[in-house]
């Protein structure tokens, strides 16, 4: 475990709002005008280890993680935002050689995911003591591509199975202290898993790249057993950023000349979009209907938006020096990462 220094920042300087007017678009149409918070970034604590992945539990839990994939200590870092907005060190397991791919939540804790030497990395978060620890791993798994939370300490994980070349779905109920057999995924073999979103423990919608660099998503509502291919436009290249409730999601979809906030109420029968100004990496929702995206501009330059239904609205930033790369929603409050830097704001 890396020591955990006693350092913690005042809630004025995590959250600083500024009420300014702003022109939102959404899709074609020219938007309408709004009160826009101006959001100020402050440096991370573990600045030495960039940040990638950030998570939420409902009760406005966040925590921030990054991992060097080397074995020069220090090799992982996190810290969490407390209720009152500050923002203080996290003790987290020794990562040497690992990277954390993804991090979901629940009310009370979070599970973390990611891939190390000796297969899959799976650390469980306790909101409540905040604390992290190791927890177990899907059987027979080699890494953790996506995981999602649907239900207090209930998530689903999507893993390697290295020896087939294939992915699998695993169920936890009890937090990641056990976990289901994992049910292979026939169509995702020799295809990279960029996300997954259930609605429940039967329901849930993966997509993955396939070698040829093609988007394929499919639907299960038998927790694996059997999958239902979706179609989406052939001009989407990936779908990520996953967040379904009650077989109606929204995500992220990547074309050749920008990204689109991408929608369905029939859990991908029927797509609709809304198209960004900008490349974005992530997004994230505290409802269905009221999201943020982080992401950057064509000149590299880091970007937020906050999104009502499919009309956003940009977020001006200050002292965020590089793109958004994360993002995640509690209930009131959202976060985002750049490599070292974080921020928050309420949706």
């Amino acid at each position: 475990m890396s020591p955990r220094p006693s350092r913690a920042r005042p809630a004025w300087r995590a959250l600083s709002v500024v009420t300014i007017g702003a022109i939102g678009l959404a899709g074609c149409n020219s938007g309408n005008t709004a009160s826009v918070a101006r959001v100020t970034g402050i440096p991370s604590i573990g600045i030495s280890v960039p940040l990638h992945t950030v998570a939420c539990t409902p009760s406005d839990s966040c925590i921030a993680l990054g991992t060097t994939g080397a074995q020069l200590v220090p090799t992982s870092v996190a810290e969490y935002r407390q209720a009152n907005g500050n923002w203080s060190s996290l003790n987290v397991p020794a990562a040497p050689s690992s990277v954390i791919t993804s991090a979901s939540c629940w009310t009370t804790g979070c599970l973390v995911g990611g891939v190390q030497p000796s297969g899959s990395l799976v650390w469980g978060y306790n909101a409540s003591s905040q604390s992290m620890s190791a927890l177990s791993v899907p059987p027979t798994s080699q890494g953790v591509r996506a995981l999602d939370c649907f239900a207090d300490a209930s998530c689903a994980a999507v893993v390697n199975i290295a020896s087939a070349n294939v992915s699998a779905i695993a169920f936890t109920g009890d937090g990641g202290a056990t976990w289901s057999h994992a049910a292979p995924i026939p169509w995702t073999l020799a295809e990279t898993v960029r996300s997954v979103s259930c609605t429940d423990g039967l329901d849930c919608m993966v997509s993955a790249i396939s070698g040829a660099g093609t988007l394929d998503v499919e639907v299960t509502h038998d927790a694996g057993l059997t999958w239902t291919p979706r179609i989406t436009p052939t001009s989407w290249q990936t779908l990520t950023s996953l967040h379904c409730s009650h077989l109606k999601c929204v995500g992220l979809a990547d074309t050749d000349h920008t990204s689109l906030v991408v929608r369905t109420t029939t859990f991908g029968r029927l797509w609709s979009a809304t198209t960004l100004p900008v490349k974005a990496n992530a997004l994230a929702c505290a409802t269905l209907a009221r999201c943020v995206i982080g992401g950057q501009t064509t000149s590299n330059s880091p970007w937020l938006a906050t999104l009502t239904g499919t009309t956003y609205v940009v977020n001006p930033l200050r002292y965020v020096p590089s793109p958004v790369l994360d993002v995640a929603c509690g209930t009131h409050v959202c976060v985002g990462i750049g490599v070292s830097t974080v921020l928050a704001l309420r949706p």
